[in-house]
């Protein structure tokens, strides 16, 4: 029964994307931003070494991250949430109370395909950046699918605030500035300080990339971000189904 109906909502999601311009543009992003790190990125490192002697080879990590590790999990979060805020105009949610699927159940599948398609969209924007060290690859499936709990966050922060799709779209932009700006800044900051960006979720898949770019241990960074991702989710969580119930 919960395989059946997982696979009735993947339907529904299909068709509800397709019909939506926005939803579309959405899931056409990371095809954008990875074209555009393709064909951008390498002329600019070539201008920047041939006019200022600079290079900027070993800040690539950062420039993945920022423009295709954590533009994924705004993508795949707002995407999610987008699709939440559609059914509950639809009163999906209210209509699940009468069927065999509890709203739990739902959300355990909306969480999941969340994740999921993270993960898709960190392995495949990274791996044909054409600027990612090829060893990084299987790397990023751990690494995707951290990246893919902050999503779900970032769904949830947006479906407890906001309530139709105006709003949603406002906070995708604002959470957008602030998952793939600000964990971006760690970069420039020192060890000691920089565990206090440990408090946004996203920050940790940052943290485990950049550690394994530099061949260092990045597995305990795994288990951490686990930890602050869940500890956000939960009363996230509550907060969501108390403003529903």
């Amino acid at each position: 029964m919960k395989l059946r109906a997982w696979v009735a909502f993947g339907r529904n999601d299909i068709r509800g994307t397709y019909r939506d311009p926005l939803l579309v543009m959405l899931v056409l992003a990371p095809v954008i931003w990875t074209v555009g790190t393709i064909v951008l990125v390498p002329p600019l490192t070539a201008t920047l070494s041939r006019r200022y002697s600079f290079d900027l080879v070993p800040y690539y990590p950062l420039v993945l991250t920022g423009l295709l590790l954590l533009t994924s999990v705004v993508i795949a979060g707002g995407l999610g949430a987008f699709l939440v805020l559609d059914e509950l105009d639809a009163g999906t949610l209210t209509a699940l109370r009468v069927t065999p699927v509890s709203p739990a159940g739902f959300l355990a599948y909306r969480a999941t395909t969340v994740v999921a398609v993270t993960t898709v969209y960190v392995v495949a924007t990274m791996s044909f950046s054409g600027i990612l060290q090829p060893r990084l690859i299987p790397a990023l499936v751990p690494i995707g699918i951290l990246a893919g709990l902050s999503s779900v966050v970032t769904l949830l922060l947006i479906v407890s605030v906001a309530s139709n799709k105006v709003q949603g779209i406002a906070m995708v932009r604002l959470l957008g500035l602030v998952i793939a700006g600000f964990p971006c800044l760690a970069w420039f900051v020192g060890a000691p300080w920089q565990l206090a960006f440990g408090l946004l979720p996203p920050y940790w898949a940052a943290k485990a990339f950049w550690v394994a770019s530099e061949h260092g241990t990045w597995w305990p960074y795994l288990l951490g971000g686990a930890v602050v991702n869940l500890a956000f989710t939960l009363p996230l969580l509550r907060r969501f189904v108390a403003k529903n119930d």
